[in-house]
Order: C-alpha cells, then structure tokens, then sequence
C-alpha cells in the first residue's frame, strides 16, 4: 500500500550534503581496498614473489599476474556495488557517509528501497560518472535536489527524519558534520596544493642554494684569472702554480675549492682548473670547473662537469 505519510514537509538532501556523504563514503572504501591490496603486495612479498610487482612497473608483467591485478580491480567495484547497495537496502537506508550527514535514500514514495531497486540505483550512477560528473551536479538545481541516477533510479535522496513520526527533526540549515566534512575535504586540497607547491619550490630553493655556491668559488677565481692574464702578457707564456705570485694547488681558490691547478690547455690557451671542496653537498664536492683565457680576444670562457641547473648560464654545456 502507497505511503503518504508526512508527505507534506520532506527536506530534500542538498548537494553539498550529498557531495560530502559521497566523499566520506569513498574515503571508507579506497581506504579499504587499497590497504587490502597493500596487506595483498606484503604478503605476497613475504612469500618471495615481489618480483611481480616490479613487473607491473616495468610494463612486462606476465598474463597471469595482469589477470589477477585486473581482478582485484573489478574486486573493488563488486565491493562498491554491495556497500552501497546493501546500506542503502538496510533499515538505515543509509550509507555511513550519508548517515553521518544525517541523510537517507528512498524511493519517490518516501519508502525504503529493495537491495535490488538500491543495486539499480548503484548502475544508474554509472550515468553521472559518464557524463563528467553533471550528473551529479544536477542534484543542486532541479527541484526535489535530484541527481541523474535518482531520475533514472526513481529515487530520493532526504533528511533522515522525512518520511517518519517526528519531520519536525528535520534539518534545513548544515550540520555539524557537513561543516566538519567541507573543512576537512578544503583542508585536505589545502594540504595537497602545499605540497605541490613545496614539491616545485624546494627543489628550485635547493638549486638555488648549490648556484649560489658555484657563484661564490667562481668569483674566488677572479683574483687568479687577473694574475694569469697579467703574466701571459708579460712573460708571453702561461704560468703555473708557484709562479706569478700564485700560490700552490691546494692554498689557492677560497674556501669552496679543494685545490686550483693553473696551467696551459693543449691548444696553448691558458687556464685555471677549480675542484670543488667542502661545499656541505655531495653531488657538488668534487665538481670542476674550468677557465680558459681566448688567445685572440683575451677573454675567459668556462665549462664545467657539475649539472647545468647549478651553472650560470655562460657555463652550460
């Protein structure tokens, strides 16, 4: 027999009500399947078999393990399929996501679903998900705040009291757990833009730090490219270490060089040839830099083996 029981006064679940239930909801299962799989992947390496899982990174997985992690897939949607399904059937009519937004599903009656008329509605919304998620945007414009597959589903989505002896408790304003649900989801999204933003901005920070320090031991080497230039002219040769006022190779070139070697390259050019120390950075220590004075226009021009990012530009290769 058709209700109509309190028909007169329904508060229909709104989008942001619904859109947080949902992201509850789907927290609870992608935490479930995925710590499944990860308890899945460790057992599975404590039984010597690992070497799957690099198969799978490496694009060479064999049939049988693709067959399997396929499987567990389609695991999850089963489990989707039954979670939703068997809460929204249930004398809830609500999933925990729902239930904690206090909001419930019925059918355009106002009673509760069959496990089939809810399994139905589970499809339905396949229909939301192919058309970029305007289906469920839907729910904040038509009238009885309805998503496409509760149109297609013949459904409701409703405060827990409608439909019931006392919807006089329904709520029209946001709940506490509704406030609480949009602060954790900006919350979250704050946290993930920080952290991509840390994951652009640190590593650029860290280049910035090891090029202020090639910039430092270069500019120790002004001093001796001065003195090289000077004794080319006046000797008509190059000098090398101990001459020229220069001192050994392990004196000379500040306090970011382990040791300065000044010479002659094998066309007759001079140059300085600078080995990084002490710079606190391991990729950086041990890194060389070269000097070497044009013959024509008597100008210096460097190279280097350290990573271009770490360079100035005149330096890159």
């Amino acid at each position: 027999m058709q209700s109509t029981q309190h028909t007169e006064d329904v508060v229909y679940a709104g989008f942001w009500r619904r859109w947080a239930a949902l992201f509850i909801d789907q927290l609870i299962l992608g935490v479930g399947f995925y710590g499944t799989l990860f308890a899945v992947a460790i057992l599975v390496g404590i039984a010597g078999g690992m070497e799957w899982i690099e198969t799978l990174d490496s694009g060479d997985a064999n049939p049988a393990v693709m067959v399997a992690y396929i499987g567990f897939v389609l695991l999850y949607y089963v489990a989707a399929a039954l979670y939703f399904s068997l809460f929204e059937s249930s004398r809830h009519q609500a999933t925990p996501g729902k239930m904690a937004l206090g909001i419930k599903v019925v059918d355009q009656h106002g009673q509760r679903l069959s496990f089939g008329h809810a399994l139905g509605r589970w499809v339905a919304a396949t229909l939301s998900y192919l058309t970029l998620y305007i289906g469920f945007l839907m729910a904040a414009f038509t009238e009885r705040k309805r998503a496409l597959h509760d149109m297609v589903a013949g459904t409701l989505v409703v405060d827990r009291w409608a439909f019931s002896e006392h919807p006089e408790r329904q709520r029209r304003d946001l709940g506490g757990c509704l406030i609480a649900a949009i602060l954790v989801v900006v919350l979250m999204f704050g946290i993930a833009i920080l952290g991509i933003l840390a994951a652009i901005a640190l590593p650029a920070y860290q280049d910035y730090l090891q090029r202020s320090r090639v910039m430092q031991a270069m500019t120790d080497t002004a001093p001796l490219k001065t003195m090289v230039a000077d004794f080319r002219t006046a000797e008509g040769r190059c000098p090398f270490n101990g001459e020229g006022g220069i001192g050994p190779e392990e004196s000379i070139g500040g306090t970011l060089a382990s040791r300065v070697v000044v010479g002659s390259f094998d066309d007759g050019s001079c140059g300085i040839e600078q080995e990084l120390g002490n710079t606190g950075h391991p990729d950086l220590d041990g890194g060389t830099i070269w000097w070497q004075l044009d013959l024509d226009d008597a100008r210096w021009h460097c190279s280097s083996d350290i990573r271009d990012a770490w360079l100035p530009q005149e330096c890159r290769g």
